[in-house]
């Protein structure tokens, strides 16, 4: 299931960007422009970490971190152009997890939330709207999940794993099926076909290589 996160930013450019960006990385944004409407939106969205800025109309991102943390130990990211050390140790003592001054880099923010959702980049895989998770092998597409056997499984992590470099038939009998496997260089093929099948437009990304093997590349 996405993680969810909400914005509360009264700048509405720069919470669309940072919504697009975060929906690009798999995750399910919202944005609430008010302050007074932010704490109503809390509950009704129940997000998993807030982006909370401080300069907001009618209600300020200090009391919103203060009322929100009477209730709940949510990860809260202060974005704000105060940049005094005041500030940021206010804010810090209120509750807040992190502290990010403007102007924002998406990249950062990104980082951050993973952090503090414990989210490291090498247990998921994220392409558009696909997701892989590593320890448990389960795909998902827009939050349904892809059935696979398991060794369609293998097959698809080694190739997320190793993409871009032209796999073998034989390198991928050995990595999924074995070197003890007896059968022939066809189970491959056979088994691209079927993930290809499941994966849909994503199947496209796995390219035959003429008399060698196949491929994952994006492009």
């Amino acid at each position: 299931m996405k993680k969810k996160i909400l914005i509360i930013e009264d700048e509405e450019n720069l919470a669309n960007i940072i919504k697009n960006s975060l929906e690009k990385e798999n995750f399910d944004a919202k944005v609430v422009t008010q302050g007074d409407l932010a704490i109503d939106e809390f509950y009704n969205f129940s997000p998993n970490l807030i982006l909370l800025d401080i300069n907001l109309p009618k209600k300020n991102g200090w009391e919103i971190c203060d009322e929100i943390r009477h209730y709940s130990k949510i990860p809260i990211i202060i974005m704000t152009a105060r940049d005094t050390e005041l500030d940021e140790i206010h804010g810090l003592k209120l509750g807040a997890d992190d502290y990010i001054t403007k102007p924002i880099s998406i990249k950062v923010i990104i980082l951050k939330i993973k952090k503090l959702l414990k989210m490291e980049d090498n247990e998921f895989f994220h392409l558009d709207g696909l997701t892989f998770d590593y320890n448990t092998f389960k795909v998902n597409f827009n939050n349904e999940e892809i059935t696979l056997t398991k060794r369609e499984a293998l097959l698809l992590e080694y190739f997320f794993r190793n993409q871009n470099i032209i796999l073998a038939r034989e390198t991928l009998l050995n990595e999924v099926w074995g070197f003890e496997f007896s059968g022939e260089e066809r189970a491959v093929d056979t088994l691209v076909t079927r993930l290809r099948k499941k994966l849909g437009i994503y199947g496209d990304y796995i390219k035959s290589i003429r008399g060698v093997g196949y491929v994952f590349n994006q492009s």
